[in-house]
């Protein structure tokens, strides 16, 4: 079975605002919602209104997704244009935007150095004929200017705190954060440089082919200036190849040298 990229991303978001999974199976997980995130993404702001005012703590609501469109159990598919994922987007970016957080360090360590990691998670929005996302999760060394790639991943069995662990100290970066993120954001260009653009070539197709078929139609029918403009512009808005970088969220990591090592070699 062909892999949903936003599945998973959904099923984390959601286990790391206190909600549950009820509900799971191969094609779909069902969501138990808390009480804030129902408040967050539901639209209903006169029931929580009313549970407030009353002193009660309300009744939040499951949602179900799945993994595939058609499938046997009802619930939402997830896929770039869906509205519930755009929500999902848009509350991610306003409550995780950015963060300092420190490796936990339980045990005195020979080198107590912390490396700064500047790690910024972007999403890169392709439209054309056809709509798609990408998440990628970038990092860079802020010492020695290395940068990595999936760095949440990387760092999902990691233990962070928000204060510095006994016995170690944090390096001053020798990079700066506005350089680091400079440095990310020309990654994510060249990146996208040299990703396959076969899915814009064919948007150009398709844009050309529409274009013609409306100077035809604005030829031989009666239909005014006005709408010929309106309705070309349209097919430029669908059409007309383009990505858009947006970073939803980012954060100063300090790890220790013996982790930043466990990274790089990762990678080589």
């Amino acid at each position: 079975m062909k892999i949903n990229p936003y599945y998973e991303f959904v099923k984390n978001f959601f286990l790391s605002y206190n909600c549950s999974i009820s509900d799971q199976g191969p094609y779909h997980m069902t969501i138990q919602l808390s009480a804030d995130m129902d408040e967050e993404l539901m639209n209903r702001p006169f029931y929580w209104h009313y549970m407030k005012k009353m002193n009660r703590q309300g009744e939040p609501m499951q949602l179900t997704f799945t993994h595939t469109n058609g499938s046997e159990i009802e619930g939402i598919y997830l896929h770039a244009g869906s509205p519930m994922l755009q929500r999902i987007y848009g509350i991610a970016m306003k409550k995780g935007q950015s963060a300092r957080l420190y490796e936990s360090i339980k045990e005195p360590v020979d080198q107590k150095a912390m490396n700064p990691w500047l790690i910024l998670n972007a999403l890169i929005q392709y439209r054309g004929k056809q709509a798609r996302d990408e998440q990628l999760s970038v990092g860079i060394n802020l010492i020695h200017g290395t940068i990595l790639t999936n760095m949440m991943d990387s760092l999902w069995n990691i233990s962070f705190d928000s204060q510095v662990s006994d016995y170690t100290f944090p390096m001053t970066p020798v990079i700066s954060l506005i350089s680091g993120y400079k440095r990310i954001h020309n990654y994510l260009d060249t990146y996208i440089q040299a990703a396959d653009d076969s899915w814009a070539k064919d948007s150009i197709l398709q844009l050309e082919k529409e274009q013609h078929l409306l100077q035809r139609f604005f030829e031989t029918e009666d239909v005014s200036k006005d709408d010929f403009l309106k309705e070309q512009a349209q097919i430029e808005t669908r059409y007309q190849p383009r990505v858009t970088i947006s970073i939803v969220n980012g954060g100063l990591f300090y790890i220790s040298q013996q982790t930043s090592q466990g990274l790089l070699m990762k990678t080589t």
